[in-house]
């Protein structure tokens, strides 16, 4: 999704845990893009503060802000573990309250708007086996997006979020890796469309959303998902 984005963005921040950060910002400079890597602890509240000011500090100003960590791994309601549960929500839903409340105080004090897109899941509209935490961390980012739009209209900030289904990640960043995110042929046949998403699916959708002509659209949930839930 990230360089998909980039072809269209000028500048990028990537506020993450993830140790790869200098990869991935030694590839989107490949696409001639101008981007800087902030590492920090998304749940941390000052963290993501500082996090802000040095992006602010650096480019100046903060237009579009993309959520798209995830934490956690799926578990049962009867063996989740309250570590589990924490790293969820911490990373998967206050993380995104952190990281939007900081974007939106910023676009409210440059007085043009912006646009906040966050990466929730199918699992926030319909639950599965073993994704207690999981599905409640992405149901949350549903609500807290629709929030965000009502509190945040008054100042033309937008905001929407992106509900992905079954994402084949065997090429994110590049990663060929047969065993990285690979999705068999059963599951391909259960969604409509026969084939699962893949990251370009969804940067073009936070595109669209971030773009003029989504100017009207905000507090939607939109569903890139090869029409999962319409066949649930």
């Amino acid at each position: 999704m990230h360089l998909r984005w980039l072809r269209q963005a000028a500048t990028f921040n990537d506020l993450t845990l993830d140790q790869d950060g200098e990869e991935t910002l030694r590839l989107i400079r490949a696409c001639g893009r101008e981007a800087e890597f902030f590492e920090g602890d998304i749940s941390d509240a000052s963290q993501v503060e500082r996090m802000f000011a040095l992006y602010l500090q650096r480019f100046g100003r903060i237009d579009i802000l993309t959520n798209n960590p995830y934490g956690g791994i799926g578990q049962g309601f009867l063996d989740l573990t309250e570590e589990n549960w924490d790293l969820n929500l911490d990373v998967g839903l206050k993380g995104f309250f952190l990281c939007s409340q900081q974007a939106a105080l910023a676009m409210v004090a440059q007085g043009s708007g912006g646009c906040i897109v966050s990466t929730s899941s199918v699992h926030g509209r319909r639950a599965w086996k073993g994704d207690t935490a999981y599905g409640a961390a992405k149901a949350g980012v549903i609500r807290l997006t629709e929030s965000m739009a009502i509190d945040l209209g008054e100042h033309g900030i937008r905001c929407n979020a992106i509900l992905p289904g079954h994402m084949d990640t065997t090429h994110v960043l590049g990663t060929t890796a047969p065993d990285v995110g690979s999705i068999d042929e059963e599951l391909y046949n259960s969604v409509p469309l026969r084939r699962p998403g893949t990251p370009e699916d969804i940067g073009r959708a936070v595109a669209f959303l971030c773009s003029p002509a989504a100017g009207c659209i905000t507090g939607v949930a939109l569903a890139v998902d090869e029409g999962l839930l319409a066949a649930a």
